[in-house]
C-alpha cells in the first residue's frame, strides 16, 4: 500500500472473486422433463421391460450428475457472494474518502492468514484479482461498477441455481417412482404368467 495522491489499494481476498462471476453461473439447464407414468400397462405396450428400465436408469443417472454439478456451483457462488460484498464495501469506502485527505488504516490479506497493515490516503485506484494469479488495476469508479455488477449477477445466479436444483430434484423423484412402477408391473406380470401358464 502507498500513501499520497496516487495511492492504490488491494481489496480482494479471493483470487477468483472479482471478475467473471457469470463463468460459474447457473446456466439454464437443458434436460428433458421426466414424465409421470399414469398407466404403466398402456405405457409398456410394445416395449421391452429391460430396455425401458435401462433407459430410465440412464436418465436418472443424468439427473443425479446435474444435481451434483448444481450443488457444487451453489457452494462456489455462496462462497463468492460475501467476498464480493466485502470488496465492494471496501471500494465504496475508498470512493467516499477519496479527495478528502483523510487517511485510512487498513488491513489486507497478502496470502492465507497473512495480513499487512497500511495507511491509505486519497486512493485513486485498486487492484482486483481476475483469477489464475492475475491482478489488474482499476480506477475506483470502474472497480465499484464492476463489483456492483458481479454482486448483482452472483445473487441472480444463486436464485437461478435454486430453481434449477428444485426442477432437477422433482425430476429425480418422478424418475425413481417410474422405475419402481415399471419394475413392480413387470414382477406382477411375470407372477401372473407363471400362475396361469399358456396351454
Amino acid at each position: 500500500m502507498a500513501t499520497g495522491q496516487k495511492a492504490r489499494a488491494h481489496v480482494s481476498r479471493d483470487r477468483g472473486t472479482m471478475v467473471d462471476v457469470a463463468a460459474v453461473a447457473s446456466n439454464k439447464i437443458n434436460v428433458p422433463k421426466a414424465k409421470f407414468i399414469e398407466d404403466v400397462e398402456d405405457f409398456m405396450k410394445g416395449k421391452d421391460v429391460q430396455a425401458t428400465l435401462n433407459e430410465m436408469q440412464t436418465l436418472y443417472n443424468q439427473y443425479k450428475q446435474i444435481e451434483q454439478g448444481l450443488q457444487q456451483n451453489r457452494i462456489r457462488l455462496g462462497n463468492k457472494l460475501p467476498e464480493i460484498k466485502r470488496a465492494l464495501d471496501t471500494v465504496c469506502l475508498l470512493c467516499a474518502k477519496a479527495g478528502t485527505g483523510e487517511a485510512l488504516d487498513m488491513h489486507f490479506e497478502l496470502t492465507e492468514a497473512v495480513y499487512a497493515k497500511a495507511v491509505v490516503k486519497d486512493a485513486e485506484s485498486v487492484y482486483l484479482w481476475l483469477g489464475a494469479n492475475v491482478m489488474l488495476e482499476y480506477p475506483l469508479q470502474e472497480a465499484k461498477t464492476l463489483l456492483e455488477t458481479n454482486h448483482f449477477n452472483c445473487k441472480n445466479n444463486l436464485g437461478a441455481n435454486k430453481s434449477d436444483l428444485a426442477f432437477v430434484k422433482d425430476n429425480i423423484t418422478i424418475t425413481e417412482v417410474s422405475i419402481a412402477r415399471v419394475f413392480n408391473w413387470d414382477v406382477k406380470k411375470r407372477k401372473g404368467e407363471a400362475s396361469n401358464p399358456k396351454p
